[in-house]
């Protein structure tokens, strides 16, 4: 396992502190979350050296994190932002190879004491799992599994539909199909858009291809096609999408094949040679770099909606005899009668088929217990 660089990490260390301290002071002053990402890349530096993401405002507070590239980074980072953020967003992706042990000495020399835990093995194996390793050391902020690659994938799709309204019957360029390229492709084809896909394995790719094509509903007509010239990818295309690991590939002889009102993202941040991206924003063609913001947004409503639907909303609970709710998803037995809110029912949706489903026809019992119900929340009851 390459050395930490303990200089590096000092710095480092003094960088967090400060972007924690802004985030609780800017969520503070709104009344809104500071929430704190730990994310990792297959864009791995030689160093390896971690490094800190831009404070973010979005509707629901403020973020802001880091990138890590080891186990050891992560357990620092989250050491450092436990209980002085509300939410500690973790990368669930296995983006870090294999590895053996944590830096226990790195650990202790910034005072971090390491979860001693029973090993079956003659060494813990870090198999690039972040998450496993912070939730042992996260204590008093909420602690989120997410999945930044799918985040990217969202937004990119996002930016996609705003523009063009209408996704269905486009063509798009994907080059560079990796994790990110090709979840893309997929949700693409699934909007009925035409993809042309290009990374330079060829049997990965024309692979990715089929795939695609398989796992796509049998309505969808349109398809992914594997071009190993990505010049001829992005001809006619409606967009020329870089997701490569930061490797330039795209060029202006590339874009040249655009459509008219077509448009350019770099996801990869750095897919697109300097020159292609000089003539594009002389040449009035709209150029992106990828920005997740409404995405993570969309993450932390998600999350915390479903915080509070899982604590307060689903659940089943029997209020007389022989009269059971049930809410928020939660099965139910035959009978049972599905409300918006067990524990305070303003609405009936409908009653339990003891399988997953509401019934159709009511029998004489569920129409009086329907009833009955309807009569206690016209008045009030609880």
């Amino acid at each position: 396992m390459p050395e930490e660089d303990i200089e590096y990490l000092k710095g480092w260390v003094a960088q967090i502190r400060d972007l924690v301290l802004e985030l609780s002071r800017l969520a503070k002053q709104s009344g809104r979350l500071s929430i704190f990402t730990i994310s990792s890349t297959v864009k791995v530096p030689d160093k390896q050296w971690p490094y800190l993401t831009p404070v973010r405002a979005i509707v629901h507070g403020y973020i802001g994190g880091a990138v890590v590239f080891s186990q050891s980074q992560a357990v620092l980072a989250c050491s450092l932002v436990d209980g002085l953020v509300d939410v500690i967003l973790v990368d669930a992706e296995k983006k870090i190879g294999i590895r053996y042990g944590q830096s226990t000495d790195i650990l202790a020399h910034f005072g971090v004491e390491v979860k001693k835990t029973i090993k079956k093995t003659q060494s813990y194996v870090e198999m690039g799992n972040l998450s496993a390793a912070c939730a042992q050391t996260i204590k008093k902020s909420q602690f989120q599994e997410f999945k930044p690659n799918d985040v990217t994938v969202d937004a990119v799709w996002l930016q996609l539909t705003a523009h063009f309204k209408v996704l269905s019957g486009r063509k798009f360029a994907i080059i560079g199909v990796g994790n990110i390229g090709f979840k893309l492709a997929l949700k693409l084809v699934e909007s009925g858009c035409s993809v042309d896909i290009h990374r330079r394995d060829v049997a990965r790719g024309l692979l990715m291809a089929d795939v695609i094509n398989l796992v796509k509903p049998k309505s969808t007509l349109a398809t992914a096609h594997f071009n190993q010239d990505p010049l001829q990818a992005s001809l006619f295309a409606d967009a020329i999408i870089g997701c490569t690991n930061g490797t330039p590939v795209i060029t202006w002889e590339m874009i040249q094949g655009l459509k008219e009102g077509g448009i350019l993202i770099d996801v990869g941040k750095g897919c697109f040679y300097a020159d292609a991206v000089q003539k594009s924003i002389e040449s009035g063609i709209p150029s992106y770099r990828c920005d997740i913001t409404s995405s993570i947004d969309g993450l932390v409503a998600a999350m915390e909606r479903n915080r509070v639907y899982l604590s307060n909303e689903m659940g089943r609970v029997q209020w007389s005899e022989g009269v059971c709710l049930i809410s928020g998803g939660h099965m139910g037995l035959v009978g049972d009668l599905i409300v918006d809110n067990y524990r305070n029912p303003k609405k009936l949706f409908g009653v339990s088929d003891g399988a997953g489903d509401m019934k159709r026809i009511f029998s004489a019992d569920d129409q009086k217990n329907v009833a009955w119900l309807k009569s206690r929340m016209a008045g009030g009851g609880g």
